[in-house]
């Protein structure tokens, strides 16, 4: 700044193109309107719908594939959804969502029939190490899936970063 009496007067701090150097009719001189500051990108977020439909069938194929013992597929869904066409952030949100859902069901659903899942999880969290609850066995059978996926995810976004 070359003149020090204008510090904290009025104009005195340009941003970019935010104010208009021309005559004040409201529009720069090359036609274009002023810009405001934006710090988000400039890509399309995408279709919520099929963001939302991803999560729900990524969910129902976790919970199936957890009632079957396909202890993997966290892994392979987190692989799936960093290939995807979606940010890192919202691939993020989509594993989370589905791994907590899809794995949460498997888990609650033989709670609800009646099965002695309760018992189950306080041996499992004992024989880790854990303290002997239902809940922190649960809790950690859940942090297990997002581990899995969420590295899962990492592995595909950081192998495809060039073609990005």
């Amino acid at each position: 700044m070359a003149d020090p009496r204008r510090l904290g007067k009025r104009g005195a701090y340009r941003l970019g193109e935010l104010r208009t150097t021309g005559p004040k009719s409201g529009r720069a001189p090359s036609g274009s309107a002023p810009r405001a500051p934006s710090f988000g990108t400039r890509r399309s977020r995408g279709p919520l719908l099929a963001w939302l439909a991803a999560c729900a069938v990524t969910a129902v194929v976790l919970g199936v594939g957890a009632a079957l013992g396909l202890w993997f597929l966290p892994f392979v869904a987190g692989l799936a959804a960093g290939l995807g066409p979606w940010r890192a952030r919202s691939a993020v949100g989509l594993v989370v969502l589905a791994v907590a859902a899809g794995w949460g069901a498997a888990l609650w659903w033989p709670a609800l029939s009646g099965a002695p899942a309760g018992a189950t999880a306080r041996v499992l969290a004992a024989l880790a190490g854990l303290p002997p609850y239902a809940a922190v066995g649960v809790a950690a059978t859940l942090l297990i899936g997002l581990a899995q996926a969420l590295a899962a995810v990492w592995l595909a976004r950081a192998l495809t970063h060039r073609l990005r």
